[in-house]
């Protein structure tokens, strides 16, 4: 229980949770930035920093605050390099969209015997996996688009391990109240 003091203030549970969504997308956001500063050998081909919010933000808040960070995230970063109008915001959406889903089934159907990691890198699939198939029906109108996925979904598989190990480790230096609230406890 709260009390009314906590709840006159503005601390209560809503608003915690809340501040930490809002943590965690401005993580996202100076993720992408840095992501940007990374050679990429594809131009569409990126480390995917910015999903390790989303990651984090699933194992301490939950399904429904991942969502919001990664849409709230891929709409930051949209807004600040002017790419609101352009296409790919379509694909980035809908990368962003899947990914946190699958995820969150995953985790949901898995419990512990999926961790970070594995949740990582199955997010980094689907989010390549559905910007392709987004890509080839709506930008290229064919599917000779997809003849690039193959090497951008193994490279997305390598590169969600690497971030799920990284949102392991900050998982494991993170206060433990914060990881309990996804859990319920």
């Amino acid at each position: 229980m709260h009390s009314e003091a906590s709840k006159a203030r503005g601390t209560g549970p809503a608003i915690r949770t809340l501040s930490r969504v809002v943590l965690w997308v401005a993580i996202g956001i100076v993720l992408a930035g840095l992501d940007h500063l990374i050679p990429r050998p594809m131009p569409w081909m990126k480390l995917g920093l910015a999903n390790g919010a989303a990651i984090l933000a699933l194992y301490t808040l939950g399904f429904r605050a991942a969502l919001a960070v990664n849409l709230l995230r891929v709409a930051g970063v949209a807004l600040l390099l002017g790419s609101w109008t352009n296409p790919s915001i379509l694909l980035s959406f809908g990368g962003a969209v899947m990914a946190v889903l699958v995820m969150g089934a995953a985790k949901q159907m898995a419990g512990k015997r999926i961790g970070p990691v594995g949740i990582s890198a199955l997010g980094a699939w689907v989010h390549m996996a559905t910007q392709f198939v987004l890509a080839a029906a709506l930008l290229a109108h064919h599917g000779g688009i997809l003849v690039l996925a193959g090497p951008s979904l193994f490279a997305a598989i390598a590169s969600g391990l690497v971030i799920g190990i990284l949102a392991g480790h900050l998982l494991d230096r993170l206060p433990k109240r914060l990881v309990l609230i996804a859990e319920g406890k």
